[in-house]
């Protein structure tokens, strides 16, 4: 069976590898836009947007530039930033509140989204999710509860803002209970790796699947993809970081998935309805930024093997293995 779609928009490419590399890495993954989050290397400054925008245009690529809003305890120049093409403000939920405030009251004057790390450092000092298997394997955990507690606070901050508050990366099911009645300016983002795996997939050691935020419980998987369906859920994005450096013990070893080459033929594989699948991948994102796609692919259905070989992306490892979706 085939399906014509619309191109994915992916709402989360962190800036771990070069510019070139992230568009022809979207274009096997297809992506017709990606927003670049600024939490490998800093996009704080007019030199840093403008290098990464220079660099889109020249490989012809639509990508859309987060700028930290928040920079060594300090206000990022938000106005400036976006008057020379900043897309969109990423910040950390555990900075100083009254700079997250202000930064609320920038997005809401400038109407520009807010992309949210909720996330409590001081918590989130292990290397997995934080369950009998971390104890198992004798490594440190993050307790879901790094994530929630940032997640209420952040959201209880958002109901004095009508800025587009988004908040990224969400993995567990207490945060989409907090969630489910939200204004209608905050929205909610999902990485597909914590769609597909949990932390029971690590086996002995695999630093394949180490990433960040980590996989969480088979129980919490679960409770996304249910959240998908209800529509608690907004997007879905790939969380893509270009990790090479795998081979080492888990605990040195490097954060991160590479899938941008293989994301919209991730999200079709998925045990979601396709129309769904679009709404999260390609008609949420695209309505967030007030654009529209309006190019197509078909996806054909089966059993395919993926050929991390052909990735574009600096980092070919990953550990997907099979899909059952490709692009045609």
């Amino acid at each position: 069976m085939r399906i014509k779609v619309p191109k994915s928009f992916d709402l989360n490419v962190k800036n771990s590898e070069s510019v070139s590399k992230i568009a022809a890495a979207a274009r096997n993954g297809g992506v017709k836009y990606a927003l670049m989050i600024p939490s490998i290397k800093p996009i704080y400054d007019k030199l840093h947007l403008a290098y990464n925008l220079k660099r889109a245009n020249e490989e012809n690529f639509n990508l859309f530039v987060a700028i930290e809003g928040i920079h060594d305890n300090k206000l990022s120049e938000i106005s400036i930033l976006k008057n020379k093409g900043a897309s969109a403000i990423y910040i950390n939920s555990d900075e100083d509140m009254n700079l997250i405030k202000r930064v609320f009251e920038y997005a809401e004057f400038l109407d520009i989204p807010v992309f949210v790390n909720a996330n409590n450092k001081a918590l989130s000092i292990g290397v997995m999710n934080d369950s009998p298997k971390a104890y198992a394997l004798g490594l440190q955990g993050i307790p879901n509860y790094a994530e929630s507690i940032e997640v209420a606070k952040i959201l209880e901050l958002s109901k004095h803002f009508k800025a587009k508050i988004v908040f990224q990366n969400i993995t567990t099911k207490e945060s989409i209970e907090i969630l489910k009645d939200r204004p209608k300016n905050v929205f909610v983002d999902v990485c597909i790796d914590n769609l597909y795996f949990c932390d029971e997939d690590i086996g002995e050691f695999n630093t394949l699947f180490k990433t960040f935020p980590p996989l969480r419980s088979k129980e919490d998987k679960n409770a996304l993809l249910k959240a998908c369906e209800e529509g608690i859920i907004d997007f879905i994005s790939s969380n893509h970081i270009a990790a090479t450096n795998k081979d080492v013990p888990f605990e040195e070893a490097d954060y991160g998935i590479s899938k941008l080459d293989i994301f919209t033929q991730l999200a079709y594989s998925l045990p979601l309805p396709h129309e769904i699948v679009t709404k999260l991948i390609s008609t949420n994102p695209s309505k967030l930024f007030n654009i529209e796609i309006n190019e197509f692919i078909e996806v054909e259905f089966g059993e395919f093997e993926i050929d991390s070989n052909k990735f574009e992306s600096k980092s070919k490892i990953t550990p997907y293995k099979k899909l059952k979706a490709k692009i045609v």
